[in-house]
């Protein structure tokens, strides 16, 4: 479950492999909630609109790529029933433990099976794009079919490749985001968190990215005590092509959006989509 997806474009050779993007006991995973809420303030806030499609069914909802939590925690709060679904047992670890009555599960959305199904599924914060094959892509796609009710709705959202970004070249921009507190139980609480998006790298053919982003603890003189560096990958995903996926995938009644207010679809803006599976 990734939230900022900047224009840090990279010239650099591929990355070293990595642990996933979200290890244990990382910078990354300890504050990502800060992020989030930085994104929320920045950009189109989807907490929201999530809410409000599980209002409008009534559950029971499942949210994959569920991350800490915080969508199915403001979910739960309206009264609705609601389960969460990630591969990182990093980010469940946070959301066991701030949101305890939750229902999570470790898995992967590609390959899992829960034994029931919802009235509505939602992918939020760019989750499925986290998978980096248009066969992944796609099997989830087919999983999220399978675990709904007939008459039930997919819901997720995706960025809408800017292509000036996407060339082979890359980008080699560094963005710094403005400083963090430390997060809680994590270094000291005198310091401050610096977070920058260093360069990025594009396959142009497969329609993957990967991020460099750096994780810093600052003393108040600017010294650096931790530094941790992890990247970040991603496929892009074009509308035609996600129509047709889930076109391929049975869906009907497709509808695809450029914002949480439902927006008319507009290019290298946000893909929000909503997708049904057939009553019979």
């Amino acid at each position: 479950m990734p939230i900022w997806i900047l224009n840090d474009r990279s010239q650099s050779s591929n990355p070293p492999p990595q642990p996933g993007f979200y290890p244990a006991g990382g910078l990354n995973v300890a504050s990502y909630d800060l992020r989030a809420e930085l994104d929320r303030k920045l950009f189109d806030d989807p907490l929201p609109f999530y809410r409000d499609q599980a209002l409008k069914t009534g559950g029971p909802v499942l949210e994959l790529g569920c991350g800490t939590g915080r969508i199915c925690a403001e979910i739960a709060k309206n009264g609705i029933e609601v389960e969460g679904l990630d591969l990182s047992e990093a980010m469940l670890a946070i959301a066991r433990d701030k949101h305890p009555a939750l229902t999570l599960h470790h898995a992967d959305m590609c390959n899992f099976d829960l034994g029931r199904q919802f009235a509505l599924i939602i992918i939020p914060f760019r989750g499925l794009q986290e998978i980096v094959t248009a066969q992944g892509q796609r099997a989830a796609l087919e999983r999220a079919f399978a675990h709904l009710m007939p008459g039930g709705w997919l819901v997720f959202d995706l960025i809408d490749p800017d292509l000036r970004y996407c060339l082979p070249e890359g980008d080699p921009e560094i963005v710094p985001l403005p400083l963090f507190p430390m997060p809680e139980n994590v270094g000291s609480a005198a310091n401050k968190l610096r977070i920058t998006a260093m360069e990025r790298t594009n396959n142009p053919l497969t329609q993957q990215f990967s991020e460099h982003w750096r994780f810093e603890e600052i003393t108040p003189g600017g010294q650096v005590l931790h530094r941790e560096d992890t990247w970040h990958h991603l496929r892009w995903v074009h509308r035609a092509e996600m129509a047709l996926m889930l076109e391929l995938c049975e869906f009907v009644s497709i509808s695809q959006y450029s914002g949480f207010n439902f927006e008319p679809p507009k290019y290298a803006t946000n893909q929000v989509w909503m997708a049904q599976r057939p009553s019979r």
